[in-house]
């Protein structure tokens, strides 16, 4: 996995474990709460750059552990969006 060293905590995040987000931009719209079970490829959300929206998904099937963004709230690229439960074996 090749990861940005400016990302911050991305930099920390799991790509399986988290939903990073992709640019700069404003979340627009959040379709998930702390606790929700999601599938993987399920539409978590959208954010908004430069005139263009960018639906995020899900990267696995899993429990939401944490929403780290807001609707109306701006992100930086690379910003750890929602996180997800660790899978147990």
């Amino acid at each position: 996995m090749l990861v940005d060293e400016r990302a911050g905590a991305a930099a920390m995040a799991d790509e399986t474990d988290a939903v990073i987000a992709p640019m700069t931009g404003t979340i627009v719209q959040l379709s998930v709460s702390v606790g929700d079970m999601v599938e993987a490829g399920q539409k978590l959300g959208v954010m908004e750059a430069m005139k263009m929206e960018t639906a995020l998904v899900a990267p696995r099937s899993g429990r939401v552990a944490s929403v780290d963004c807001a609707e109306g709230s701006t992100v930086d690229d690379g910003a750890v969006l929602v996180t997800f439960e660790e899978e147990t074996p």
